[in-house]
């Protein structure tokens, strides 16, 4: 349905992906849960109905209604029901033409050039511009800039670090051709920009930004109340943490919306299946997996299922962020810096039974971090860490944390107490026992590891906590959308924010290089570069991925049909609804 970027799926991925497997496993995978991308219903549609959308969670949305600095899920998710729509992705996820904006790559010129749809204009008449993209670059790289934008992928734009340095007033590879066309100069051509790494995906209405100093935008009207979007709605009004109310928008490029009004609503994890049932929603968004066997029951709902461009993964914090440098910088005094410790830890927690326990067959064993749906750089051969306790414990007597006392506990190397703090965040009924299973799985080999905080944590704070290298987190376990952007740099580089578990080592340098390298553009090249990314990953596990994961949607009755297959051009705009209000 629509462009995923990384960014929009960075925080959310609490539910989760199935694994890839060999040949013989994928045909038993079938007696499960099938995909289901496509549903639709019998009926006229109507006039004048409201479409309304439940987005599960139990923590509040922040409301950052702004492309350069929203981060928290909810938001972007927001933002992509309203301004979501500039480039259209293929059923790879690379991009092609046909959307808000067309496309031409030139990777013997280093470049590419885009080309805005004439009619692609703000909600407020004014039309989308080359300015709106190059705003978005000075946005970013502009030295008050606080986000996490400014990495990797933007910095390969030729002259966008020398306007972040105040050497120049100008972003020389930012190429204006008219109002309506312009280019954009790399320094590499790395195969990356495919996937539009290193574009914005969406613009950013100039003509309101330019004027407003960047480190008062992210508080400013234009973010918080007002947001401006050139997609198929606008925010109309917002309650804030838990309504937004979009209007179609009256200058949308592909003509006016089906339904004329959609309401967007935060709906705790524990009534959202009360809440289906009594017709009060037609479409959720981030629905917990483990209520699947719930929702399924219901008759008034039908419930598509999809693979999520996602895993969840335990992070082994070994550094800290270098805010100057803006850059990792590991600590070779870590409490985790012991590769055996962190592997012993990942060969004592069987995540194929929590898939099959938590989440009723929606998750599965996550091998490495090139998830399933990337089929070109997902390693077969790669079994990932799956339970054996007598490896874990070999591994822990080898990197010498020994029991001395003999109370079953392992001191550390020194002989002195070990303990380990986890960090995992709270939500639906089952992030306890998840978490606590792990503490026990632990303990069985021999680690005393206890709740960071003494509980779980909220996901706001979980997440502010997390990137602030809080001290009191050895561990934690959290998930990330890869979005549809394989490139693990914005996640892994020594130079992304993103890299919570902060390692880098001039290994991993090289092989993200490869992976960014002109010659990547190459499908083979490419392929032989995730795979060794994978790999060196598995053997230096700073993170062990847990479970890849399938993300479920229920939809009512009432909504005449609804399509999720990858490279599909269905659209939040061609909802269409059969009754007045959704079907009890």
């Amino acid at each position: 349905m629509k462009k995923l970027s990384k960014i929009v799926a960075l925080y959310l991925a609490t539910t989760f992906l199935l694994s890839g497997c060999s040949n013989t496993e994928r045909a038993k995978e079938k007696v499960g849960i099938q995909d289901n991308m496509v549903i639709e219903n019998e009926g006229t549609p109507v006039e004048n109905a409201t479409l309304k959308i439940a987005y599960v969670s139990d923590s509040p949305f922040t409301g950052i209604f702004h492309q350069a600095f929203a981060s928290g899920n909810p938001d972007q998710e927001i933002l992509g029901y309203s301004t979501n729509g500039t480039f259209k992705s293929d059923e790879n996820y690379r991009l092609v033409n046909g959307g808000g904006a067309d496309i031409e790559f030139k990777p013997e010129e280093k470049k590419v050039i885009v080309t805005i749809h004439e009619k692609y204009t703000w909600n407020d008449g004014t039309p989308v511009t080359s300015a709106d993209f190059l705003e978005y670059y000075k946005i970013i790289a502009h030295k008050d800039y606080t986000g996490v934008r400014f990495n990797d992928d933007m910095r390969n734009v030729v002259g966008i670090e020398e306007y972040n340095k105040g050497e120049s007033k100008e972003i020389s590879g930012f190429k204006t051709l008219s109002d309506k066309k312009f280019e954009i100069h790399f320094k590499k051509f790395n195969p990356g920009i495919l996937w539009g790494g290193g574009i914005p995906y969406e613009p950013v209405p100039s003509h309101k930004l330019k004027d407003i100093p960047v480190k008062e935008q992210e508080a400013h009207d234009i973010t918080r109340k007002n947001p401006l979007s050139p997609g198929p709605y606008y925010i109309k009004e917002i309650v804030p943490g838990q309504q937004v109310v979009f209007e179609a928008n009256p200058y949308y490029y592909k003509g006016q919306p089906k339904v004329k009004k959609v309401i967007w609503k935060i709906v705790p994890s524990s009534q959202i299946v009360a809440a289906l049932q009594s017709g009060e929603y037609d479409l959720t968004v981030s629905l917990n997996a483990d209520l699947y066997n719930k929702v399924k029951e219901l008759k008034n709902v039908q419930i598509g299922v999809q693979d999520d461009l996602s895993y969840t993964y335990i992070g082994f914090k070994l550094g800290k962020w270098d805010n100057e440098k803006k850059e990792v910088v590991m600590d070779p005094n870590a409490k985790m810096a012991d590769v055996k410790l962190r592997q012993a830890m990942a060969y004592a927690i069987d995540n194929d039974q929590v898939g099959e326990k938590f989440y009723q067959g929606l998750r599965r064993n996550a091998t490495q971090l090139m998830i399933p749906a990337f089929k070109e750089y997902y390693d077969e051969s790669l079994k990932g860490y799956t339970l054996n306790i007598d490896k874990a414990k070999k591994l822990l007597d080898e990197a010498g944390y020994k029991d001395t006392n003999g109370d079953g506990i392992r001191e550390d190397k020194n002989g002195k107490p070990f303990k380990i703090k986890f960090a995992s965040m709270s939500g639906g009924a089952i992030a306890e026992p998840i978490a606590n299973y792990y503490i026990q799985q632990w303990k069985k080999i021999g680690l005393d590891v206890e709740l960071t905080t003494g509980r779980l944590i909220e996901f706001n704070s979980f997440y502010n906590k997390v990137q602030a290298d809080d001290p009191e987190i050895d561990i934690y376990q959290a998930a990330w959308g890869t979005g549809s952007n394989p490139n693990p740099t914005g996640l892994y580089g020594r130079k992304a924010q993103y890299n919570f578990s902060r390692f880098a080592t001039p290994e991993l340098d090289s092989i993200l290089d490869k992976i960014n390298s002109y010659e990547a553009v190459d499908k083979e090249y490419r392929a032989k570069a995730y795979k060794e990314f994978a790999n060196y990953m598995f053997e230096n596990v700073p993170v062990v991925p847990t479970l890849f994961r399938k993300g479920i949607v229920a939809v009512n009755n009432r909504v005449k049909k609804w399509d999720i297959t990858p490279g599909s051009n269905f659209g939040i705009a061609d909802v269409e609804l059969t009754a007045d209000a959704p079907i009890k």
